[in-house]
Formats: structure tokens, C-alpha cells, sequence
């Protein structure tokens, strides 16, 4: 049975982890806002953490400018023997390779189409054009001219992967999917003799204090320039004008929009450096995020509370920081938000499962003890059951209580005169009232042993010092005169409808002794061990030879160590030294008796009073 439920709660907690992981994958999945958080989060700490690198040595940007353009009567497309000059002059200062991010997808000026279309084949340094995918909808002739134009020459499709979510730009594909051709930053690399990966790759973003992956110099000024700046670089020619060719990156997130050339560069960059590893942000993600959610599982079975809600955030945010150090350290980054929304999930089911639980056993534990106390002791012993409880039943432990054993006195005589069925009609109306006497009294009631009750007052929950001690005898001495008063309104109610009428005995003793269960599942009874309890029951047998045997009369005996804490608050008289059987040595008893309150008092009160003790 404990393998079984241990069985089941780890099956449960492995439920809860993979339940958390695919819930915190869903919510953060577009157009979810929390995708949008996670999103604002990296792009803050890039911004804010993301080292500040020098620029690339191995690119350098000749960027088209606003001012470049007007030089020229025409804006778009740029003017062609500008660019014709410009890649002689590239070319003549030794840079490793060209790459011209604009698209020759339509004629302008005849001869310096020809220039330029001549200037690009007769390069000693490899040339790489800008082609267009499929998906960018060209009409037949500018694709024709396009194709016509690029004949021969190295060419990579410059279209940028974007996130329908928010038109970002995160991600690169060195093949198109359809084609197979290869990027503009794929052909630049290959045109180098460095081979570029085949999958897709997230892109990480490159931080320098200038914005560009890379020094970006005029175009006008190209031929300016010393020979040093661009000796050995592979040179990307493209627009940089606002507004055209504009691009959002998680880069570019708190500020302008990065240009398509760039973002080329940046790609190419991380090619170069061996840093466009497989996108893997999927199994990087899940593998957190389980990790978090069994996290959170564990602070959920063994926390609860305020240490459980510190120990969660604590978590939550120790994980957040982590991912922010590693994009302070330029690595690809960790998600952030998904693992710490599967944490929260799984910690929160657990605690749900586990506080489902616990009410499931306050319920048990009340129904248990709901059989010895009232109502609001029950509940009270749920509050302090830590004190008592140990593995689901109470703890064996020493204390020092009062005991009550009542019995009916002459009720065998009465089961000889009454048929079954009215005498257990009869027996309970008098247990019944026993009963809420007692539990009104703050008393346990233990258990029924035929006519007689054994109840106890200062259990389950030990009493820690001698007036509590005294309450509790006390309170049993009141509860045993409350009792006697019944029996007589008992006796009255029987005499009317002709039912006998019987007496009660009732022993009391209070000392230390064992307090614990016995027996187990349904059988499972809270029991009383030791001389105390013994002395209790002993002392309700007495009352047949300390009492009257007329229907209706209570004999009520107390042991000396109950009589002393009583402190006079009930009246009685001392009946002597008695030898209780099973134990060597006599002991003072007194019995509790109203007729001693009485003016004048009882003779024999009188001849208690004066005896010793």
C-alpha cells in the first residue's frame, strides 16, 4: 500500500511537471502577450547588459547615404557608373570580396548599365550580387532582368526572415526553403572559402558602441579611404538611408530601425566566427523550462506558505538572472519568461494538490477524533495536531491528565426487566446525555464499555503546568455534579413513563500516564495506559460500597491527588484510606457530596473535616 502511494505521488508529480511545461509553452506562444514580454525582456537585456564588442575586423560597410544620393539627378535606382567606379575602387584597395546589397532588377542609363555590368565581371575579387526568392512577387520582365544582369555572378537572395508575431527579424536562413539558393551573407561567405551552415540559426546579435556589426564609411569617400581600412575585408555595399530598407531586431528594439545591410553583416559575421549554430531555442526552452517545473515541484511537496512563495520568486528571478548574464556574456540566449511561467505553474499545482490533500486528511483526522471530543476541540486539535500527530495517528506520549469512569449503577437489573429494543432506546437517551455533559465540560470522551463511559480531561494536547493541571481536575469534578443533576431529571422522566429508574458511579483520578492509539485503520482507538487510569476505574467499583443503593442515588469518588487540586470548590468528605486492588499501598479517598454544602452540614462532613489529610 506505501509503495502504491508512492507510486502514485511520483506519477502525479511527473504529470504536474510535463502538464506545467506544455501550458508555459502554449502561453508564451504568439500571439500570446506573455510572447511579447518575453520578447521586450531579451531585447532589455541585450540593450542594457550585451558587452559592448569592437567593431568586426573582417567586414567593413560602404553605405549609400542620403548625402551620397544627392550628388546624382536621380535618387533610385542609384546611379550605376557610381557604383561601377566604386567597385573598381574597391577592388583596387584589396578587399577580400564585394557584396552589393541592391537589386539590378530594372534598366536605367544604357551606358552605365554597361559599366557597371562590365566593372562587376572583371574583378579579380569575387563579386556577389543581390537575387531575389520567389516570394518577392517580381514582375516577369524586372525578374528577367534581373537574371540577365546577375548572369554568371555569384548570388544570394536577400530576403529576411520575419516573425508574423511582430515583424522582427530574429532568425536566418542561409537556404531558401524552396530553392535552395543560398543567402547574400551564405554566397559572401562562400565566396571566401568559408562554408556556411545548412540549417537555420537564430541570430546573435553583435553590440558595438557605433550600432553597425562592422565600420560603415560613405560610399562617396571610398576611394579616400586608406588602403588599411579595407585591405583583406569583405566590403557590403547597401542602402543606409532612413526609411528604405529599414528592418526591427531585437538589437534595434529601444531605438532606430537597423538596415537590411547590416543586418547582412551581422549574419555574415556570425558565419565567419563560427557562431551560427542550429536554431536549438525550442529543446533550449523545454529542457528549462522542465527543470524550473520540477523545481517548482519539489518547493511545492516540501513547502508551504511564505517560505514556499520566497523560495518560487527567488527562483524566478535567481533564472532571469542567469539568462541576463548570459547575454551580457554574448552567448545565444536562454529563454527567459517560459521556464519561470512553468515554475509558478508546477509549484502552484503542487501546493493545490498537496493543500487538496491536506484537507483530505484535517477531514480524516477530524472525523477520528470527532468520535472522542466535540466539535471545537476537534477543530482546535487540527490547528495544534503537530503536536500529537505522528504518521497519520497520535504520537505515544507521557502527560498528566484527569480521568472520569462513570457506570449505571443496578443496570443489570434493568436489563432483566426491560425487552432489547427499549433497553437500547433507554441506554442511549442516557449516553446522549452523558455525552454532551461531558464534551461541554471540555472533556474526551474515549470510549463506551456497555452502560460505563470513559472519558478524560487535558488530552490529546499535554498540559504544561500545574494550574492547567488543577483546571482539568476541575473541571471534572463540575462536569461529574452536572451529570449527577441529569440523572435525577433521567430518573424523573423514566418514573412518568413508568421505565426503571437507576444510580450512578462515578471515579476520578488525575496523575501521569501514556497517552497514544492502538490498532490500526478503522480499528485505530486513542487509549489510556498506566496506574492513573487504573486507579480511576477502581474508584467507580468503590462507589458500590460508598454509596446508597436506592435508584436515583450518585456516588462520586476522587483520589487524594484530584481531591488537593480541587482546592474546596465542591463540597465532600473524606472516606479514608482504601486498598485498590493491584497496588501495594492504600490510598486517601474522598467523595464528592452536596450534602456537606448543607447548614447544619452532614454529620459525617463533619468527622471528614477534621480527619488528617
Amino acid at each position: 500500500m506505501v509503495t502504491r502511494r508512492r507510486l502514485r505521488s511520483q506519477a502525479l508529480a511527473v504529470l504536474c511537471v510535463l502538464a506545467s511545461v506544455a501550458l508555459a509553452w502554449l502561453l508564451t506562444r504568439p500571439p500570446s502577450p506573455l510572447a511579447a514580454a518575453e520578447r521586450l525582456f531579451q531585447a532589455a537585456v541585450f540593450h542594457l547588459l550585451a558587452p559592448l564588442q569592437p567593431p568586426h575586423p573582417r567586414i567593413v560597410l560602404i553605405a549609400i547615404g542620403d548625402e551620397t544620393l544627392d550628388a546624382f539627378p536621380y535618387r533610385s535606382p542609384v546611379d550605376r557608373a557610381f557604383l561601377a567606379r566604386l567597385v573598381e575602387e574597391l577592388a583596387q584597395a584589396g578587399v577580400a570580396a564585394i557584396g552589393i546589397d541592391l537589386l539590378f532588377d530594372q534598366p536605367t542609363e544604357p551606358a552605365k548599365d554597361a559599366a557597371l555590368y562590365a566593372a562587376l565581371r572583371r574583378q579579380a575579387v569575387p563579386v556577389v550580387a543581390l537575387s531575389a526568392a520567389p516570394e518577392t512577387g517580381l514582375p516577369p520582365q524586372r525578374a528577367a532582368f534581373l537574371q540577365a544582369f546577375t548572369e554568371g555572378l555569384p548570388v544570394g537572395t536577400g530576403n529576411l526572415t520575419r516573425e508574423v508575431f511582430d515583424d522582427t527579424v530574429r532568425d536566418h536562413q542561409p537556404r531558401h526553403p524552396l530553392t535552395g539558393a543560398p543567402s547574400f551573407p551564405a554566397a559572401l561567405a562562400q565566396s571566401v572559402g568559408v562554408a556556411p551552415p545548412e540549417a537555420p540559426f537564430p541570430i546573435a546579435w553583435r553590440r558595438t558602441a557605433q550600432g553597425s556589426v562592422a565600420a560603415a564609411y560613405p560610399a562617396e569617400a571610398a576611394g579616400l579611404l586608406p588602403a588599411d581600412w579595407l585591405r583583406g575585408r569583405i566590403a557590403l555595399i547597401g542602402s543606409m538611408q532612413r526609411g528604405v530598407d529599414e528592418h526591427r531586431t531585437m538589437a534595434s528594439a529601444f531605438g532606430p530601425r537597423g538596415y537590411g545591410v547590416e543586418i547582412h553583416a551581422q549574419v555574415l559575421a556570425q558565419i565567419l566566427d563560427g557562431r551560427a549554430w542550429p536554431d536549438r531555442s525550442l529543446r533550449r526552452e523545454l529542457l528549462a523550462t522542465a527543470a524550473l517545473a520540477v523545481a517548482g515541484v519539489l518547493a511545492g511537496l516540501g513547502l508551504s506558505g511564505r517560505r514556499a512563495a520566497l523560495v518560487v520568486g527567488g527562483l524566478g528571478l535567481g533564472w532571469l538572472g542567469l539568462v541576463s548574464a548570459g547575454i551580457a556574456d554574448g552567448a545565444v540566449p536562454w529563454p527567459g519568461l517560459p521556464p519561470v511561467l512553468g515554475l509558478v505553474l508546477a509549484s502552484g499545482a503542487t501546493r493545490a494538490w498537496r493543500a487538496r490533500g491536506e484537507r483530505r486528511d484535517r477531514l480524516a483526522v477530524q472525523r477520528v477524533f470527532a468520535r472522542f471530543v466535540s466539535a471545537p476541540v476537534a477543530q482546535a486539535l487540527m490547528a495544534q495536531r503537530e503536536l500529537f500527530l505522528a504518521g497519520g495517528r497520535p504520537r505515544p506520549q507521557e502527560l498528566t491528565a484527569t480521568v472520569m469512569f462513570a457506570d449505571i449503577a443496578g443496570f443489570t437489573s434493568i436489563c432483566e426487566t426491560l425487552p432489547p429494543e427499549p433497553l437500547v432506546a433507554w441506554l442511549d437517551r442516557y449516553i446522549d446525555t452523558m455525552v454532551e455533559i461531558i464534551t461541554a465540560h471540555g472533556g474526551v470522551v474515549l470510549r463506551f464499555i456497555g452502560d460505563g463511559i470513559l472519558a478524560a480531561f487535558g488530552v490529546p494536547v499535554p498540559r504544561q503546568d500545574p494550574a492547567a493541571f488543577a483546571a482539568d481536575a476541575q473541571a471534572a469534578a463540575r462536569c461529574a455534579l452536572a451529570m449527577e443533576d441529569a440523572m435525577a431529571r433521567l430518573n424523573a422522566a423514566w418514573r412518568a413513563e413508568g421505565l426503571p429508574e437507576a444510580g450512578l458511579r462515578i471515579g476520578i483520578h488525575t496523575g501521569p500516564m501514556v497517552a497514544g492509539s492502538l490498532g490500526r485503520g478503522e480499528r485505530l482507538e486513542y487509549c489510556l495506559l498506566g496506574d492513573t487510569a487504573n486507579v480511576g476505574a477502581r474508584l467507580e467499583q468503590l462507589g458500590k460500597q460508598h454509596g446508597g443503593a436506592a435508584p436515583g442515588s450518585c456516588t462520586i469518588l476522587v483520589g487524594e491527588p484530584t481531591w488537593r487540586l480541587l482546592d474546596g470548590i465542591v463540597p465532600g468528605q473524606r472516606i479514608g484510606e482504601l486498598a485498590l486492588r493491584n497496588r501495594s499501598a492504600p490510598m486517601a479517598a474522598w467523595r464528592i457530596d452536596r450534602g456537606c454544602a448543607a447548614t447544619p452540614p452532614d454529620p459525617r462532613c463533619a468527622r471528614a473535616a477534621s480527619d488528617p489529610g
